[in-house]
């Protein structure tokens, strides 16, 4: 989680969780990942909060077996796209702008600051300067130190043979090797 990005670099462990799905594959672009979930009705999500990260994917049973690849696909082989990248810094960007448009917001987020100190992981606010200090190659480092098979319990649930998911499983996760 979040726990682990350095001070100077706050939100870089959500911009590495969102753009795991949204910044494309080694095998399918941002667009065909996108094309090929709306084409089935199905969805994968990925993020990073602060103390853990997050991977899911729903599917029609009869689609699993060209959803199951695609989400093992985002979760070892994400090649964080750098336009992505810039859309979502963007779109924090826009956050931070209107982050003190709610009373609600400004009040719980100084409570956390007066609570756990405002260094804490707990309490950080991502600033402009932040954004500024992360670019693809501290994605890629992140997602390399902390995305690997052995941090990940996978939990499948719903319409399945457990057979065939074994299966899948061990076809698509098995060989999962990571670069140290």
């Amino acid at each position: 989680g979040s726990r682990f990005e350095p001070l100077t670099q706050v939100s870089l462990a959500d911009l590495t969780g969102d753009l795991m799905r949204v910044g494309g594959t080694k095998n399918h672009t941002p667009e065909q990942l996108n094309y090929i979930l709306e084409q089935k009705a199905s969805a994968i999500e990925t993020s990073i909060d602060t103390a853990l990260g997050s991977a899911s994917f729903t599917s029609l049973s009869y689609d699993l077996d060209k959803v199951f690849p695609l989400f093992a696909e985002v979760l070892q082989s994400p090649v964080f796209n750098e336009q992505q990248l810039d859309l979502q810094k963007t779109k924090l960007k826009g956050a931070i702008a209107r982050r003190n448009d709610n009373p609600g917001q400004i009040a719980n987020r100084e409570f956390s600051k007066l609570i756990y100190g405002e260094n804490s992981p707990y309490a950080r606010t991502v600033e402009y300067k932040n954004l500024n200090n992360i670019s693809r190659e501290d994605l890629i480092d992140f997602y390399s130190q902390y995305v690997r098979p052995e941090n990940i319990i996978l939990g499948i649930v719903g319409d399945f043979e457990p057979i065939k998911m074994k299966s899948l499983i061990e076809q698509k996760f098995g060989n999962w090797q990571v670069k140290t």
